[in-house]
């Protein structure tokens, strides 16, 4: 952007600003000095502080907010780079630069005549654009719209709550000190509101365009998504509202109503959005917000300053929750009872579907959890109104364990087999005596064992029908195959069809033993699991009867253990843990000893998982080596280069294990400790923890085709180009001769140069300038 960095750099070798020692000018320095090394968040929270805190200063207040813009921007531009963590992340970049246009508008509130702040308004706004337009490529229009405005409130809500805990701070001395951040959330809650009508009219649109036709013309999936479009415009109506009534309060300057219309308008979107998604989805959107909500409640047990941790607010959210869960309720409820309709005497008799059979079997498992969620969730809603802490936290468990216990009925089979696996890992764990001190009652320690087995006894037999499932469509394929026609010999180019076909079926021969195998480890686990429960009933070695059942799970899991799936999970996990233990950092005391024990237990589970993919790792790699020098196939690495690279990701990720295990000894230590431990040497080897596991994963992911389709399209482009390059020289050398020479050439290299020129004049009034 224009004037960013060349400012920044200015005031560093001017000097940082002077004048009387005020906090506020000290966290603006921090800021200035973590935005020229690039460090974006600590910059973000330092200059976000500065401004907050600046009072009736008004030079401070224009400086911290334009440089809050810079920092923005530059992060925005970090993430949505493809070197970013993880790939670039668009959506993150998209929030990031709607968060450096506020900025910058806002230090155009306070100097409405700052050439700088005015020109890189202008660019953050046309990034957005481009952002958004590039987010919505290849997707729904609805869908990528409604993210984005899910995104924008949320920026929003978070920016009330800021707003308003500074207000709550300073205890009215300075009643106007956030009068310019309210007013420019108003502006920005307007733009929202312009962005929910437009999306109401694209859902108009549609539903005019389905209603067009008739009822008996209409396809199934027109007439359920018929349905879905209503109920979103439903819940964009009340959004709409919503937000247009936090407008006129933040414009009124009164943050703490402001504060609950936002978060009820948020509420609303995420409704309209979900009424686009499958129950499934709900149900694990639900799940991640109930684990949220039980990290609230956990910070409301002293008491909080935050309006939106006290026990109405968050009894508020529950409902919330639970409303959208009673939703998916009533949908599952109604495929069940639109399945077992009689069929009408006078329409065609329906045909057998044995997947729709198998997905209502599902359903009908799931419904019992759902209701149950639901009734935990009334619960816990009416437990935080009496401000009971100890009863809605249980309650609040039991209503995340339900969600989890209907989600699981559609989990495939790895899923299904890692699942049993973490489960009995809880279960050996609780056998063995407890530490002194554990405040586990022993009840409920005998409760969690009994649950834990009883769910993994359902699991296997769960299991054992998704390897007959798996097993039946190898033999479909195989009866595919057979009824082939044989291939004519020495037709058609490449690869003899016969030895293609042979390879078919050697590949299924192949996966019908895999599951064989899996069979045969799955009937020994329900037998060593049996044989677990009666040990418990009767008293007898449980520990060594757990440990026995556990190998043979773990030799289960090992059958269909995905690295790069699981890898990847890790990383995503792992970074979910920073995040926390970020915000633990930041919190007082008496909160963050109520937060890290969740998160202790979240770092010692990616530590277990990091053993397994370094273990995995190395059982592959030493497979890849015992091959030696294989051919390689087409377009693939030799074995001896996959076993390289096999060796040096089981490298990695034993680096990131290292890592994690330093993350937990801190917190082990700031759970014993009588004072008070930071947190930062923890967020920094989570940090180098990521670092590693994504070098893991770049060594593990070749190439893709269409990456390799742009390689070959690219060079063939590059061939071209020089093959033009050649052409355009002998056109030269003979039009030079033709033409007098030296003379003619000038005149050419001349026109060259005043083309140029005239290119460089045009590209320089572009918005679309480097930072």
């Amino acid at each position: 952007m224009r004037s960013a960095y060349p400012i920044v750099l200015a005031v560093l070798l001017v000097g940082c600003i002077r004048g009387e020692d005020r906090p506020a000018r000290g966290q603006y320095n921090e800021g200035l000095a973590a935005l020229a090394k690039s460090d974006f968040p600590a910059a973000e929270k330092a200059l976000m502080d500065a401004r907050s805190s600046a009072g009736v200063d008004p030079e401070l207040r224009f400086r911290a907010a334009y440089d809050l813009g810079l920092a923005y921007a530059g992060h925005a531009d970090k993430v949505k780079s493809p070197a970013n963590e993880g790939g670039a992340d668009l959506a993150k970049a998209l929030e990031l630069e709607q968060q450096a246009a506020w900025w910058f508008g806002d230090a155009l509130r306070l100097k409405d005549k700052d050439a700088d702040a005015t020109a890189n308004l202008a660019i953050a706004r046309a990034r957005v654009q481009s952002i958004s337009d590039e987010l919505r490529k290849g997707q729904s229009k609805l869908e990528a719209r409604l993210d984005a405005l899910i995104q924008q409130q949320r920026a929003v809500l978070d920016s009330v709550r800021g707003a308003w805990r500074e207000i709550t701070r300073i205890a009215g001395r300075d009643p106007l000190a956030q009068q310019s951040t309210l007013v420019g959330l108003a502006d920005l809650s307007r733009g929202i509101v312009a962005e929910a009508g437009t999306i109401s009219d694209l859902a108009a649109d549609e539903i005019d365009a389905i209603g067009k036709k008739p009822q008996d013309k209409r396809e199934e999936q027109e007439q359920a998504r018929l349905v879905q479009l209503k109920n979103l415009d439903l819940y964009i109506g009340e959004a709409r509202s919503r937000i247009a009534e936090t407008r006129r309060e933040l414009q009124d300057l009164s943050a703490e109503t402001a504060l609950a219309k936002a978060e009820a308008a948020l509420v609303a979107l995420k409704r309209a959005r979900e009424q686009l998604d499958d129950p499934i989805t709900i149900l694990q959107a639900t799940l991640r917000d109930e684990v949220a909500l039980d990290a609230e409640t956990a910070q409301a047990k002293d008491g909080s300053t935050d309006k939106w941790l006290e026990y109405t607010a968050l009894a508020g959210r529950q409902g919330g929750i639970r409303d959208r869960v009673d939703e998916v309720r009533l949908r599952l409820q109604g495929a069940i009872d639109a399945h077992d309709k009689p069929a009408d005497d006078k329409a065609p008799p329906k045909q057998a579907d044995p997947k729709q059979d198998k997905l209502i079997a599902q359903v009908r498992v799931a419904l019992p959890s759902v209701v149950a969620a639901t009734a935990a969730m009334t619960r816990v809603h009416d437990t935080l109104l009496d401000k009971q802490w100890k009863p809605a936290r249980d309650a609040e468990s039991e209503a995340a364990l339900a969600l989890f216990a209907a989600i699981e009925q559609f989990a495939d089979l790895k899923r299904t087999i890692d699942i049993a696996w973490g489960s009995h890992q809880e279960l050996t764990a609780l056998l063995q005596p407890p530490a002194p001190g554990d405040p586990m009652a022993p009840a409920e320690r005998g409760k969690r064992v009994h649950d834990d087995l009883t769910g993994n006894l359902a699991r296997v037999d769960r299991i054992a029908a998704l390897i007959a499932d798996e097993t039946a469509g190898i033999a479909r394929k195989e009866q595919a195959l057979a009824e082939k026609p044989a291939p004519a010999a020495g037709s058609g180019s490449g690869e003899d069809p016969a030895k293609q076909l042979e390879a078919q079926k050697a590949q299924l021969a192949q996966e019908r033993e895999l599951y064989a195998k899996a069979e045969e480890l799955r009937a020994r686990a329900k037998t060593e699991l049996t044989a677990l429960d009666k040990a418990i009933a009767t008293n007898g070695d449980a520990i060594g009867a757990a440990k026995t059942a556990d190998a043979t799970l773990y030799e289960l899991r090992k059958l269909f253990f995905d690295v790069i799936e699981h890898l990847k999970e890790l990383v995503r996990e792992q970074g979910e843990t920073k995040e926390r233990t970020s915000t633990a950092s930041s919190a007082d005391d008496f909160s963050r000893q109520d937060m890290l024990p969740a998160i202790a237990t979240r770092q010692d589970d990616h530590e277990k998982m990091a053993k397994s993919i370094t273990e995995a790792l190395g059982h592959q790699a030493d497979a890849m080596t015992k091959q030696g020098a294989a051919p390689p196939q087409p377009g693939q690495p030799s074995p001896a280069e996959r076993a390289k690279a096999l060796a040096e990701a089981a490298g990695e990720v034993r680096l990131a294990d290292n890592d994690m295990s330093d993350a937990s000894a801190v917190f082990a230590k700031a759970k014993s400790a009588v004072q008070s431990v930071g947190l930062e040497p923890a967020t920094n080897s989570q940090a180098s923890a990521i670092d590693h596991l994504m070098k893991a994963l770049q060594l593990l992911q070749p190439p893709k085709k269409n990456d390799q389709k742009k390689q070959d399209d690219q060079k063939q482009d590059d061939q071209k180009k020089d093959d033009q390059k050649k052409d355009d020289k002998a056109e030269k050398a003979k039009r030079d001769q033709q033409q007098g020479g030296a003379g003619q050439r000038a005149r050419d290299e001349d026109a060259k140069r005043q083309k140029a020129k005239r290119d460089r004049e045009k590209s320089s009034d572009s918005v679309d300038q480097d930072w």
